[in-house]
């Protein structure tokens, strides 16, 4: 039950997201966000996510983040 309400959770914030911010900024944050979410629990759920690859493709999901975020 706990991961349909995250879920639920996350897609409330998606439309909240979309109704106050610019649609070009928002789709691209929230979807690579989902990425790094679903990554991170699998890792917390003891999950293989690939090793260092997987990792280095997280941190360049957030910095993609953060210089989108930084450019608008």
């Amino acid at each position: 039950m706990v991961p349909f309400l995250l879920n639920q959770g996350g897609s409330l914030l998606f439309y909240l997201t979309l109704a106050s911010a610019e649609l070009s900024l928002a789709v691209p944050l929230c979807n690579s966000l989902a990425l790094i979410v679903t990554l991170a629990t699998g890792r917390v759920l003891g999950e293989d996510i690939g090793g260092k690859r997987a990792v280095a493709g997280m941190l360049l999901t957030v910095l993609g983040i953060v210089l989108c975020v930084a450019g608008s």
